[in-house]
Order: C-alpha cells, then structure tokens, then sequence
C-alpha cells in the first residue's frame, strides 16, 4: 500500500498583531499514522492544525499532500480539523448517522453514540459531544484528520472508547494533546514543537520542531537525554576554552620575559660583548621565538575551540520544583470522615469511613457522573465544620469569572517580595510569567489569563501561605504537557497532603500512593477504597 506524506516546506508565519515571528523557514513531514503533536502553550500547536486545514493561512513557503499543492478546495473535502471546541452540532451530523453505508455508521456505534443523544445536544456531557464530533469526522473518510485536544474533561471510558475508534483511521492523523497515556496508546510518533530561544543558549525566537519515531512518553525520555547530552558537550567544550586561554595567558607572560631577557639595552656594562653576542645567537637561532610560537599554536586551537563551542547547542535546565510554606501543626492535621450516604437528585452515593492526614496522598478516580465533585464538596463541609478549612488549598475544576479577577486582583496587590515568590513558582511550573508582571503594573481594572495559567496562579498563591492538605479537582486541565510535568514533579516531592481528582492517569501513578475509586451502577453509588 502506497503511503500518503505530508509536508510543510519553509513555512513563515506570523499573527498581524503579533511583534514576534511564529514561524520561519519552518518544515515538517507527516505520514500515514496518528503522530503527537506536543509542546509547551504559545508554540504553535494549534496554528499549525489550521494552516494545514487551511483556516488560515501562511505568509511564505508552501504545504504539500502527495506532492501536490494543499488548496482551500482540497482541504475542505480531504482534512479535518476538530477543534477543542465541542458547542456547534456537526453539519454532517444527522446524514451521517442515517447514512445507508456501514463504514460511516459504524463510528457511531463504536464510539456509543445513540439517536436519543442526537435529541438532546444541548444537555450532552462534553465527553459526549467529543465522540459525536470525531464520529462525524470519520464518517467524511479525510486523507487528513487534525485533532486539538480531544481529551480534555473525558473520563478513561470515553478516551478507550475514542482510542478504539481512532485506530481504525488509515490515513494521516495527527493529535494535540498533552495527556501522555491517551497519546502512548495511539501515536507511534512524536512531533515537539518549541521556542528555540527558551531551549537552547542563544536560540532563535521562532519556532522549530524535533522528531521522533517513538511514543509520547518515550520522547520525553530521548529529549531529556538529548538535552542532558548537549549541555555536557557544551560544558566539556567550555572548559577546554577556559583551559586554553589560561594557557595563553601563561604563553603570553613567557613571551614578555623573553622578550625583556634578550633587549640590549638592558644590559649594564655597554663594554659587555660577551653577553651582546649571546643575545644576538638567541635570536638569529629562534629561541626567542619559542613562548611566542606556543602562544601562536594556542591561539589557533582556542579558535577552533569557540568555534565549535559557537555550533554547540546548550539546551537550557529550567528549575523545577517548589517549597510550600508548610503548617508548624501540619502533624496535628488528620480527619476521619465518617461514613455516610450523600444524594444528588436520584443519585445515592455511599462514602465508607475514611481517615487521612497530612501525609496522605490520595487520588479520587472514578467516571464522569459518578459523584466525585459531590464526595469533594461533602468533604470541604467538614473540614469547615472542624475548623480545619483554613489550612487545605482548593483548587476547584471550574472557576467562575468573578473568581478569577478577585485572584488576579489579590496577585496585584501582594508586596513585592511576595509576588515576586509567586512568579519565581509560576517560573517553576512552566509559566512565562511576563503577561502576569505586565498585569500588575497596568493595575488595569478587568485582566484575564489563559484557564491553564489561572489554575498554576491559584496553586502558587495558595502554597505561599501555611498549609497542610491540597485538594486538586483535574489541576492538569487546559495545562501544555510541560506545566503538567513541573506540577507532577512538585507534587510528587511536596511536604504535605494530598487529594487529587484527574483523569490522567500517568499523572496519578507518578504523584499518588493510594486511590480512592468511586464505581457507579445507574442511581447508586459506592466509594472504594485501594492502596
């Protein structure tokens, strides 16, 4: 079978309101086969997605399917782009469900779609519209299918359930996601898109991309070694430099001795011939020259030193990690929920006894609609009603647009050696916090920031007061796989408790030491406890 190839040849791009150049000379190959598309926010990802749709389009250089140019024409009827966006019901929709053919029909049924669904879109979850989405994509049969996100708020269900069907797309896929498992378990490769400028020592600020035959996870792993490879190649170059010039510098002393040894007019007796002849047989026979040669030889070693320390890349460390500013009491705080049942409308959910404290690190799993916000709201009563609220940091699933100015206006009026603490754990965790800086002096009265930037503001404003416990409701929701590792990394090591709802379950292995299950079946529920 003949494989199908995309390819982006020096692509320039940039936004018209934008002073910095996204792209530039910018190229890419993709072939048959889902391939990750990764990389931190503001890389390009999704622009990428719709220059190859051709929603937008770019300023120079060319994109190509098959060797043929990539028209509007061509990309309406042979590439698809899901965007994260899930509001609008798909045009295809009802033909395609009707359809008389079984090769659209059946992403429908693999994706559990049924015609009471299509009767009340309004009212679907947004794991439901997401599969009705891709199920319309795929029934269009595209050379191309582009998705941005489609993991985002669906439980391990829905994400099998896409995973499935997706695998029996033939043609080029390509996936923007940050959820690694989702990723390992479709994409064969990795594409990892990022600001040469933040990556290397003396990068250029525009974007480039790095390949790899190899899944999600297993390219985080091959580009940390690759980074850990340049920065000691660069350091073992640098060093050699050093040693180089401080040989010179040695040389050069040397030469100036010489120099000073073999000067006429030095000498005291101008009757002295004796000591004049010498000098003269010094030079004629070159020794004099002998600390200057070296130094000479030296100079040019030096140079081809920095010259290959110059074409040397320096992958850059950002700092991980974060300290929080932990409770004195913190091995006081402990809290034995009793059991009970909590209800919601028909639902009945049955929390057994449970008891945790400042050591515990916890994760609440479960599926969609089976009451693990319910359970968190039961549980955040009771640490009120034992006054034990004022010591867990909270970080709801979704925050209101009243909330997020009361937490930016707070930020801007923190002192400057707290805000200043802030940005330094926003740094940490994969932000670029120049926007938020810029916020504060503009004191402008309605600021806003991206979902995933707010979510990194609440928890590093949150640990720079004493706490003992956080409860994290899906803290890696709207984050760019690089935040979600630095949060992953900081996790894992802070000193204190933990609670924490998330569908990624990589993130879970990596942060967590026990897990709390919730299992529904229809109006009843049961919390169950495994270590």
């Amino acid at each position: 079978m003949i494989s199908n190839f995309l390819q982006i040849n020096n692509l320039t791009f940039s936004y018209s309101n934008s002073s910095t150049q996204l792209f530039d000379d910018f190229s890419l190959a993709f072939y048959d086969g889902w391939t990750t598309l990764a990389g931190s926010n503001g890389t390009g990802k999704s622009t990428l997605l719709k220059l190859i749709a051709s929603h937008i389009f770019c300023d120079d250089g060319k994109i190509l399917f098959n060797g043929n140019l990539v028209t509007k024409e061509f990309a309406e009827q042979k590439i698809i782009y899901c965007s994260q966006e899930t509001s609008q019901i798909p045009e295809n929709l009802y033909v395609a469900f009707w359809s008389p053919e079984n090769d659209v029909r059946k992403f429908f049924s693999m994706l559990q779609i049924t015609e009471a669904q299509l009767e009340r879109w309004e009212t679907l979850s947004g794991g439901e519209k997401k599969r009705i989405q891709i199920a319309c994509a795929l029934a269009e049969n595209p050379d191309v299918l582009l998705l941005d996100e489609p993991t985002n708020h669906l439980d391990e269900l829905s994400k099998n359930l896409i995973i499935g069907t997706l695998k029996e797309f033939l043609g080029i896929g390509i996936v923007v996601s940050h959820d690694r498992n989702f990723c390992d378990e479709l994409c064969k490769k990795t594409v990892w898109l990022y600001r040469e400028n933040v990556k290397f020592l003396g990068g250029k600020d525009f974007v480039v991309a790095e390949s790899f035959n190899a899944s999600f996870s297993d390219s985080i792993k091959l580009m940390e070694e690759n980074a850990a490879s340049s920065r000691n190649a660069w350091n073992q170059l640098d060093k050699k430099a050093k040693t180089e010039q401080s040989r010179i510098h040695q040389l050069q002393v040397e030469a100036e001795k010489s120099k000073a040894r073999l000067q006429k007019r030095g000498i005291a007796d101008k009757n002295d011939h004796d000591t004049k002849r010498k000098i003269d047989v010094a030079r004629v026979s070159g020794k004099d020259r002998v600390a200057g040669d070296a130094k000479s030889r030296a100079e040019s070693q030096l140079a081809h030193t920095e010259k290959m320390l110059g074409a040397t890349s320096k992958a850059l460390k950002r700092k991980e990690g974060f300290s929080i500013v932990a409770d004195e009491n913190k091995n006081n705080f402990s809290l034995v929920l009793e059991s009970t049942n909590l209800e919601a409308g028909d639902y009945k959910l049955f929390i057994p006894q449970l008891e945790f404290d400042a050591k515990s690190k916890i994760a609440l799993t479960g599926l969609n609609g089976s009451g693990k916000t319910l359970f968190i709201n039961h549980l955040l009563e009771v640490l009120k009603q034992k006054g034990k609220a004022e010591k867990v940091l909270y970080l709801p699933q979704e925050i209101l647009e009243t909330e997020e100015q009361r937490i930016l206006s707070d930020f801007c009026n923190c002192d400057d050696d707290l805000r200043g603490e802030i940005l330094s754990t926003l740094y940490r965790l994969g932000s670029e916090p120049l926007s938020l800086s810029q916020h504060n002096e503009e004191k402008s009265s309605k600021m806003s920031v991206s979902p995933g930037e707010l979510r990194k503001l609440i928890i590093a404003m949150g640990i720079s007061s004493p706490i003992s416990f956080m409860i994290l409701d899906e803290p890696t929701n709207h984050m760019d796989i690089t935040s979600v590792m630095a949060l992953e990394q900081a996790l894992h090591q802070v000193d204190c408790g933990l609670l924490i709802v998330s569908h990624d379950k990589i993130f879970l292995e990596k942060v967590c030491q026990k897990n709390w299950h919730i299992k529904r079946e229809n109006n009843a529920g049961k919390l169950e406890c495994n270590i």
